[in-house]
C-alpha cells in the first residue's frame, strides 16, 4: 500500500493520480470526508485523519509500503514557523513506530538549517528527521513553484500589472506542480536503492520579466512588473494578512532565497513544462 499526504493539493493529488494508473494500491489522507468520497471514487483508499495526529497518522502508515510526504503549509494569519513544525513533529513521531520499505518527502530548493527562514527550515528539519529513521528514502527539492504566480492573474486582469517581491530581472529555476508530482510518484515507485537527494526544476530559467512577457501573451494583454524593495517587504506581507510572526519569517526566507545561489546538490532532474505551456493549462488559454 502506499500513503500519500497531501493528495488534495497540486503536488499530492499527481503522486496519487500517478500511482492508481500503475495500478497501485493508494491510500490518501485527508481532514475533508468530501475530498475522501472523491478519491474512493478514483479507486484510492481514504483515511481521514488531522495531520496532527500522530497517533491517527501512525494507524495510517502501518498499513502502508511506501508513503509520500508534505508537510501543508500553514495559514499565513497564524505563526506559521510554529505551527508547520508541529505537524513536521507529529508526521516524525507517527513514523517511528512502523515499518517501511521506503519514504519520498516534499522539499524545497534552499532547504537549510535554522529557524524563521519558513519552508527552508521546516522542510529540512523534515528531511533530517526522515534521514534519521534509517528507511531508505528520497528528499525531492522542487524549484520556485509556477503555481506561486496563479494568485497574481486577479490583479494582472484588473491593473495589467502585478507585484513581485523578486528583482525584476533575476532568473531563478521555477517548475510545474505536475512536474514535481510526476517525479515523486517515479521515486515512490522505483528500487528501494534508488534513494537520496533529487533537485527538480522546469526546462528553463525565468525572471519576473519574463513571467510578464508570458503571462501578457496568455491573458492577451500587456502586462508590467512592480518590484516591492525590501525595505518594504514587512509592510506588503502585513497588508496580505500575514502575521507579524510570519511576515518576518517570510521576509528572511526571501531574503536567503535572493541572495543563495540556486545551484542544488544532488540529482538535478528537469520537468518538460515550461512557463508558457503551464499559463495556458491553468488559465484555459
Amino acid at each position: 500500500m502506499y500513503v500519500v499526504l497531501g493528495a488534495t493539493g497540486h503536488v499530492g493529488s499527481i503522486v496519487a493520480d500517478q500511482l492508481l494508473d500503475a495500478q497501485c494500491p493508494v491510500t490518501i489522507v485527508t481532514r475533508s470526508r468530501e475530498k475522501a468520497a472523491l478519491w474512493q471514487r478514483k479507486g484510492a483508499v481514504a483515511a481521514v485523519a488531522g495531520i496532527y495526529d500522530p497517533a491517527a497518522l501512525e494507524d495510517v502508515f502501518r498499513k502502508a509500503s511506501r508513503v509520500f510526504l508534505l508537510n501543508p503549509p500553514a495559514p499565513v494569519s497564524e505563526d506559521t514557523d510554529t505551527v508547520e513544525r508541529q505537524s513536521v513533529h507529529a508526521i516524525l513521531a507517527a513514523l517511528k513506530g512502523v515499518q517501511l520499505e521506503k519514504i519520498v518527502v516534499q522539499s524545497t530548493y534552499g532547504a537549510q538549517p535554522g529557524p524563521h527562514c519558513g519552508d527552508l527550515g521546516v522542510l529540512y528539519e523534515l528531511e533530517e528527521g526522515v534521514r534519521s529513521l534509517g528507511v531508505p528514502s528520497c528528499s525531492l527539492r522542487a524549484a520556485y513553484y509556477m503555481s506561486n504566480w496563479v494568485s497574481s492573474a486577479k490583479q494582472v486582469r484588473e491593473t495589467g500589472e502585478f507585484s513581485t517581491l523578486l528583482p525584476v530581472g533575476l532568473k531563478v529555476p521555477m517548475v510545474a506542480p505536475q512536474d514535481v508530482g510526476a517525479l515523486a510518484a517515479r521515486l515512490l515507485m522505483s528500487e528501494v536503492t534508488e534513494t537520496g537527494l533529487y533537485a527538480c526544476e522546469g526546462p528553463s530559467l525565468y525572471a519576473p520579466q519574463d513571467v510578464a512577457t508570458v503571462l501578457g501573451r496568455v491573458v492577451g494583454r500587456p502586462v508590467s512588473v512592480r518590484e516591492i524593495p525590501s525595505a518594504d517587504w514587512l509592510a506588503y506581507y502585513r497588508e496580505n494578512g500575514f502575521s507579524e510572526q510570519a511576515a518576518q519569517s517570510y521576509a528572511h526566507m526571501t531574503k536567503l532565497f535572493i541572495s543563495q545561489p540556486h545551484e542544488q546538490a544532488g540529482i538535478r532532474c528537469k520537468g518538460s513544462t515550461g512557463l508558457e505551456a503551464y499559463f495556458k493549462g491553468v488559465f484555459g488559454a
